[in-house]
């Protein structure tokens, strides 16, 4: 397991200025929507009502010194940061899900910024926290100056939670901790600037092409790690790891094959280009279409795992 960034989360509280969303669905820059105006940089904000705060201001960024999105277990809250260039920047940290349900979807070139991310905060007895998080479109951007952590803080493990970076989208952290109760998917790009790089407790699940993992440290699928692949006849969903330190495999693989297939042919599901440190999946499990004409072999060589179907 790599080592957790220091960057303490705390739970969020009101202890200074502080801001509640009282509204449905509207935008995030109308006072009135907000039980003390909107939120400027020293202004904690929550929503916890269910609403939805829509970013689609262009000639300003959406700014709060920390941002909570279901505080309590009953709690549940939206952001939507959207076309063409509308941002936001939160001083501290933004929990999508703390011990309710949150969602944050990014889908403009204004991306977002903040020192911290928490995906699905806590578990605490039989409440457990939910928090999905999506990426979504070219040039859209998460920009976390420390560590982003999907399901759970920097403390430990928390609920179910879910980062989703696709079709464009980049995510980029100091690092990236995946617990048990996290899934990292999508097919863009997820960055990391420090040496901790990318552990995953959890599921890491390319989907819909390629997942780019890249930046400094290493990627580290530790022993309970699952890592999904679905394959058809053309092409693979596949891990594609150009981190300087290449991966640590561990856990297990899981192959999903549909459609018809032709034997003799090679599937890359995972590339490393600064090589392959543990050299095996602890486990893998392929399902694939009855009656077949070949036997799925994983295979290995120094920077790549294959799926070859051998003919019968």
């Amino acid at each position: 397991m790599l080592a957790i960034t220091a960057l303490v989360l705390s739970m969020p509280a009101a202890f200074g200025a502080y801001t509640n969303w009282t509204d449905g669905t509207g935008s995030w820059f109308v006072d009135t929507k907000w039980d003390h105006n909107q939120p400027d940089s020293t202004t904690d904000a929550f929503i916890n009502n269910g609403g939805t705060a829509l970013v689609t201001d262009d000639l300003a960024n959406a700014v709060a010194l920390s941002l909570t999105l279901g505080q309590y277990a009953s709690d549940s809250g939206t952001v939507s940061v959207s076309p063409p260039h509308a941002g936001m920047n939160v001083t501290g940290t933004i929990f999508v899900g703390y011990r309710g349900s949150g969602s944050l979807i990014i889908n403009s070139p204004g991306g977002v910024a903040s020192a911290g991310a928490s995906i699905a905060s806590l578990t605490t007895g039989a409440v457990v926290s939910n928090g999905a998080a999506t990426v979504d479109g070219a040039n859209s951007t998460w920009t976390v100056s420390g560590e982003a952590d999907v399901g759970g803080t920097t403390s430990g493990a928390g609920g179910i939670g879910l980062l989703t970076v696709k079709n464009g989208g980049t995510v980029t952290a100091a690092s990236v901790y995946v617990y048990s109760s996290g899934t990292l998917t999508g097919n863009a790009t997820v960055s990391t600037t420090s040496t901790s790089g990318v552990a995953v407790d959890g599921t890491l699940k390319p989907t819909g092409g390629t997942l780019s993992i890249t930046g400094a440290g290493s990627v580290a699928l530790n022993s309970s790690a699952t890592m999904l692949s679905n394959v058809v006849p053309a092409s693979a969903d596949n891990v594609h790891i150009s981190a300087s330190g290449g991966a640590f495999l561990s856990g297990r693989l899981a192959v999903t094959m549909t459609g018809t297939f032709t034997p003799g042919t090679t599937y890359t599901l995972l590339t490393a280009d600064g090589g392959l440190h543990n050299t095996t999946f602890l486990s893998v499990s392929i399902t694939y279409p009855p009656v077949p004409t070949y036997t799925p072999t994983i295979t290995y060589d120094a920077n790549h795992v294959y799926l070859y179907l051998t003919p019968n």
